[in-house]
């Protein structure tokens, strides 16, 4: 009566335990991402029972950091424990084909083995015969060895070892064929196998033994009620770098600058649209403040120990942003996710929080969304290194940029509707001007040239002195007058012995440490300029120098 009574009281634990467990699937509805890492919030209204039990609820990365778990909501209940696991399948048992596809399988496999057994017994009789020929080949009567052989016996060994030796002959061309056949045999049914196990693996699919992400909530609840519940972790498998457009429409215009978040997850689930929010913050740094240590002062003992260096600096790796063939198309479009994006200073980082949904696939692709727009003034002008390159490049140089807190980034640069190029904005180190070449523009002609009269190279006593005056002309074909910079140069001196005097520079401003020379001019349309600069250089007949 008693082991009775336990059973019952046993059975009636296990339907109460299996009753108060209630499993949810959770996707995910928004993220805070950071530059590496994010934090993923999942939410759903669920109905608890009286009583304590146990929220099981999956959806979720299994990439999480289990200590970063957070779980709340809003109703009657009361949350006791949190706890993440792997729920691990039960595996799938054999035997669960059908006994009409099990036996044509099986049917299809002692096909396979039996033709293997045949194959091995063609080879067996291939050997056999093979011998057999090689005895009557090397047979001492065939080869006249005998010294009493009669002529009979001869001729009657000849007829034998025709008679054989065709026989083995016809039969081992029979076995190549029969073998061929049985190869193709062989490879029919392989393929028949393979067919068979894919189609049928398809109709009726083995049970997924993946190990299956869990969030175990353990609840109260004074009376079954319906809870609100919310949870966020935090995965390393997600971030996003900064990239930007920058178009200049004309000379004169401000320059537009949309600045972008490259957001990619590899998290294991899919963000399917989500809200999305892209933090400048580092869920890495921790938040507890730095401590000073005792600073301790002793004499310096200096120890010569001879080492290699075994490796180099690794260098950082930008990944090729795909260009958005649409941009132009969007940037006449009166919509854009830029133009509902909020950006919150905060003490530590800045927040760009995306009103418009987006959906980011677990692939590791990142996906650009243009988080914030705005249009700079810029100043145009042309600068020309003839000794270089004898083209005006296009500079425009952009203020105004410093205090958006921009991050470091590759840059399309676009000028008009034509893609120019890409550059690299390095907000770190960069002024508070940004300079961007917007390309070569052909309505600008430079010559750079030697004036030989001008010029002489002479030896005076024990000396060589070489005389140079370079002439730079710059012709403005544009029907608008135009700013430019024209950089030359003079050489410095390392040598006592070489000297180096700086004759007419035509004003142009120049730097005694690097010796180059800056000419700044405004040119009218369809004008020109000249600019000269000279200067000699003094050394020793008897040593070389490259002039």
């Amino acid at each position: 009566m008693h082991r009775i009574l336990l059973v019952v009281g046993l059975m009636t634990s296990l339907t109460l335990s299996a009753s108060n467990e209630v499993k949810v699937n959770m996707t995910a509805d928004a993220a805070t991402v950071f530059l590496n890492g994010a934090q993923v919030f999942h939410s759903k209204t669920v109905s608890l029972p009286a009583g304590a039990s146990e929220v099981i609820i999956e959806g979720i990365s299994g990439t999480l950091v289990d200590n970063s778990i957070q779980a709340g909501g809003n109703g009657k209940f009361t949350i006791l424990d949190v706890q993440f696991r792997f729920f691990y399948p039960e595996p799938a048992q054999t035997g669960e084909l059908p006994v009409a596809v099990q036996k044509k399988i099986k049917d299809v496999e002692d096909s396979i083995l039996n033709t293997a057994f045949n194959y091995k017994a063609l080879l067996a009789r291939r050997e056999s015969l093979n011998l057999q020929k090689q005895m009557l080949t090397n047979y001492e009567l065939l080869k006249n060895g005998g010294k009493n052989d009669s002529l009979e016996l001869l001729r009657q060994s000849i007829e034998y070892y025709n008679i054989s030796l065709d026989k083995i002959l016809i039969e081992l061309i029979g076995l190549e064929r029969t073998e061929l056949t049985i190869q193709k045999e062989q490879q029919r049914l392989q393929q028949r196998l393979v067919d068979l196990n894919n189609y049928y693996q398809q109709q009726y699919p083995q049970q997924d033994n993946t190990p299956v992400p869990q969030i175990v909530l353990t609840v109260e609840a004074p009376q079954a009620t319906s809870a609100f519940i919310e949870i966020n972790y935090l995965t390393y498998s997600a971030g996003w770098f900064a990239t930007y457009d920058i178009k200049a429409t004309d000379i004169g215009q401000p320059v537009r600058l949309t600045y972008k978040a490259n957001v990619w997850q590899n998290s294991g689930i899919e963000w399917d649209n989500i809200q999305l929010t892209c933090s400048t913050g580092n869920p890495l740094i921790g938040n507890d403040p730095p401590q000073l240590t005792t600073w301790y002062l002793n004499y310096y003992e200096y120890v010569y120990q001879t080492y290699s260096n075994a490796g180099a600096a690794a260098e950082m790796q930008t990944d090729e942003v795909a260009l958005n063939k649409s941009y132009l198309e969007d940037l006449d479009k009166a919509t854009t996710s830029a133009a509902i994006t909020t950006q919150q200073a905060n003490i530590t980082q800045m927040e760009f929080s995306i009103k418009t949904k987006y959906s980011i696939p677990s692939n590791g692709r990142s996906r650009s969304i243009s988080i914030k727009e705005e249009m700079l003034k810029a100043d145009y002008n042309y600068l020309v290194i003839p000794k270089l390159d004898p083209s005006a490049f296009l500079l425009a140089r952009i203020t105004g940029w410093e205090e958006q807190g921009y991050l470091p980034g590759n840059a399309n640069i676009y000028f008009g509707n034509t893609l120019i190029g890409k550059s690299h904005i390095n907000t770190l180190t960069m002024s508070d001007t940004l300079s961007i070449s917007l390309g070569r523009d052909n309505g600008i002609q430079v010559s750079r040239k030697v004036l030989k009269d001008k010029s002489s190279d002479k030896f005076i006593g024990a000396n060589r002195r070489v005389e140079r005056v370079h002439e730079i002309e710059v012709r403005n074909n544009k029907p608008l007058g135009v700013e430019i910079i024209i950089m030359d140069q003079i050489p410095v001196s390392q040598q006592g012995e070489i000297k180096v005097e700086v004759g007419d520079l035509s004003k142009g401003e120049l730097n005694e440490y690097t010796g180059i020379i800056t000419w700044r001019d405004k040119i009218r349309s369809k004008g020109s300029s000249k600019f000269q600069f000279s200067f000699i250089v003094t050394y020793p007949k008897d040593k070389v120098v490259t002039l």
